[in-house]
């Protein structure tokens, strides 16, 4: 999924319901931290940043 596909628009974030996810920018998403969490069906998950700027989902 890229800014050039036609099905994605990221300016909006929203996508039809067509099972396209929706895009978050990261620096959106994280702000000012490293880590977000994640509450999925009542189990949190942690989605970090490392030091190399790669994303890691834990439970």
């Amino acid at each position: 999924m890229n800014k050039h596909d036609p099905k994605v628009n990221p300016e909006h974030g929203d996508f039809p319901e067509n099972g396209i996810a929706k895009m978050y920018s990261s620096s959106k998403l994280f702000g000012k931290s490293n880590s977000v969490v994640i509450n999925h069906h009542g189990v949190c998950y942690t989605l970090r940043i490392t030091q190399l700027g790669k994303l890691i989902l834990t439970k």
